[in-house]
């Protein structure tokens, strides 16, 4: 038997066209494994979507694949992620759920004595009792998991998986997430596998009381900077899992994406002319034609604006050259006459979607 665990697709993030094809096409071949090598179901613990009500491209995409794997007879069973999260159940989510297309997994009802206790489903076909929790806005996730019936989930026997969207401070890595992370030991004990979201590397990592923790890491990119770590080799894919009465064996089974090249300047103690001629230099050497091109301009210049770096310039050639898509992040780039106009926001993705529009 064996089941898939993919995470972190954030369907609907990409603004650029070509990006948005790229977003989709990861997504439909990545199932279209799943469904090849004959999963028995599918996991999703989050951040299916970038946010709870997507534009209806967004929607239409989702609701045909989702129909393909339904019509494939294979369950697939979520919880909502940070993004695209929902208290009223006023999610596509719901509306999948709501014909049928997936299950969602939370099953909370509150105990007199202020515990929430989990209900487990049970797979009809392979018998495995899958429970979970959403992953939550605002930091609640902590709270919800102190106040867990945690004997129930331990104490109940069978193959069992726990989903949860949230980090884990033990296995955290320089993924840059937001929000807390939490100790391990708020899990409920005694899983087979615990499925995780939010973490958008993959790792995979056992501690006693917990067999298996994974995280499959985002499937494409739900940031910018999930773009330039593509572009540095960071790979993409989902997880395959074999079992009986154990885990068998844990597989990350890679997606490839795009094309990337990606050009970093050190503008430390230098003018613009210089950063712009080392620019112009490295855009000839390389051929960019259908290629996703990060641009990263960095340090503090001697003088003059950080706008004479003229970006407009070479991502003009750059378009012209037949790039698919220019990213360029000038955000930690200063100077020591004029400072870059600061980005501001709330959150990660607040803040890098300013630099972009501010830039």
């Amino acid at each position: 038997m064996r089941f898939a665990h993919l995470s972190d697709i954030h369907l609907g993030f990409q603004k650029h066209e070509a990006l948005q094809k790229i977003e989709q096409d990861i997504f439909e071949r990545a199932i279209d494994e799943c469904v090849s090598r004959k999963v028995d179901f599918i996991l999703i613990p989050g951040d299916l979507f970038h946010v709870n009500i997507p534009e209806m491209r967004v929607q239409k995409f989702a609701f045909k694949k989702f129909r393909e794997i339904y019509d494939a007879g294979i369950p697939v069973y979520v919880v909502y992620g940070s993004h695209d999260f929902s208290p009223v159940s006023n999610s596509v989510i719901d509306l999948l759920a709501e014909v049928g297309y997936i299950t969602k997994v939370t099953r909370a009802t509150s105990l007199d004595d202020g515990r929430i206790k989990l209900d487990f489903l049970v797979d009809e076909k392979t018998g495995v009792k899958i429970a979970g929790l959403s992953g939550l806005k605002v930091g609640k996730d902590r709270e919800y998991y102190e106040k867990l019936d945690r004997d129930s989930l331990e104490l109940e026997s069978g193959f069992k998986i726990f989903l949860f969207h949230g980090g884990i401070s033990e296995m955290k890595t320089d993924s840059g997430m937001d929000g807390e992370n939490m100790p391990l030991s708020l899990l409920p004990r005694n899983f087979d596998y615990y499925a995780g979201g939010h973490m958008h590397k993959f790792n995979s990592q056992k501690f006693d009381d917990y067999p298996r923790v994974v995280y499959p890491g985002a499937l494409f990119a739900g940031y910018h900077s999930d773009l330039e770590d593509n572009a540095k080799g960071q790979k993409r894919g989902f997880v395959l899992v074999e079992f009986e009465d154990k885990i068998k064996n844990v597989e990350f089974v890679e997606i490839q994406n795009a094309q990337y090249k990606i050009i970093e300047v050190n503008a430390e103690n230098r003018i613009a002319e210089s950063v712009n001629k080392e620019l112009q230099d490295k855009i000839r050497e390389i051929d960019v034609s259908q290629q996703v091109i990060i641009i990263k301009v960095q340090g503090e210049m001697t003088k003059g604006k950080t706008a004479d770096v003229d970006i407009s310039a070479i991502r003009d050639e750059l378009n012209q050259k037949g790039a698919l898509v220019v990213n360029i992040n000038k955000n930690q780039l200063t100077s020591k006459e004029y400072s870059i106009t600061e980005a501001k926001g709330s959150s990660k993705e607040e803040i890098e979607n300013n630099v972009f529009s501010e830039n």
